[in-house]
This record gives structure tokens, C-alpha cells and sequence, in this order.
């Protein structure tokens, strides 16, 4: 079935990429140390359940119901991948310049890792949303 969509492996590689780029973004913000949000600060809080909830819950929807869209119609795939794209893009600027003033971060281990890898993710989605966008498919 997946031969059948004609995507190259390119495409692959990158929703790879993007795969294990948003596990590993998930399994940072469930195992966030304790004391990295200031408690008695409403911005931290404010800051905290935005990330925790509302980004948490589009990834794991979106690690699930893209494959599904994905190997439904590429059509929908499309529209599904610039959207995400453009919502990768919008909390990368986000968060340089509102969050990243708020909440101090570790220096360390996994989130400075995702931190620098954002870029990769983003371009990761240019590719997809690139090639879904200009794909002919195979006549049969």
C-alpha cells in the first residue's frame, strides 16, 4: 500500500525525522523535572498548561491521524501537513519570542537536544508539505 503512494524516500526519511523528533518532544514535556515552572508565578502556570496540554494533545493526534490521513487520500495529507507545518512554524516564533522569556529551561539532556533539533523538524515539514504538494502520481 505504501508503494502505491508514490512518495519518495525522501519523504520518508523526513516523516521519520518528524516521528521520533515529536516522541522524543513528548516524552520531554511528561518527564519535565520539578521547579523548571515557578509555581507562585501565573505567566509560569499560564506558560506550563499551554505547553503541557494544548501542545501535547495536537501531537499525540497528530502522531496518530497522520498516518491514517496519510494512506486515506493524499489530498487531505496535504492539507494536513502544510497545516501542521505552519503550526510547527507559528510556536517555533512563539516561542522565541514570548516563551523562552517566561519559562527558564534546563541547560541539559533531552530538551536542549529538541531545542536545537526544532529547525530539522520544521524543515522536515517544508519537504513534506513540498513534495505532497507537487506529486504526480503513478498512472497505472
Amino acid at each position: 500500500m505504501i508503494q502505491n503512494l508514490g512518495l519518495s524516500k525522501l519523504f520518508w526519511m523526513a516523516l521519520l525525522v518528524c516521528y521520533s523528533f515529536l516522541i522524543a518532544a513528548m516524552y520531554a514535556i511528561v518527564t519535565v523535572p520539578d521547579g523548571v515552572f515557578e509555581t507562585d508565578n501565573p505567566e509560569h502556570v499560564l506558560a506550563a498548561i499551554k505547553l503541557t496540554y494544548v501542545r501535547l494533545t495536537i501531537v499525540a493526534f497528530g502522531l496518530v491521524g497522520y498516518p491514517i490521513v496519510l494512506l486515506s487520500s493524499l489530498k487531505y495529507a496535504k492539507y494536513t501537513t502544510i497545516a501542521l507545518t505552519a503550526w510547527a512554524i507559528a510556536i517555533y516564533i512563539d516561542d522565541y519570542l514570548v516563551l523562552y522569556r517566561i519559562i527558564e529551561y534546563p541547560n541539559r539532556g533531552l530538551v536542549v537536544v529538541i531545542q536545537i533539533f526544532r529547525p530539522v523538524l520544521i524543515v522536515c515539514l517544508i519537504w513534506m508539505s513540498f513534495e505532497l504538494t507537487f506529486h504526480k502520481p503513478k498512472v497505472r
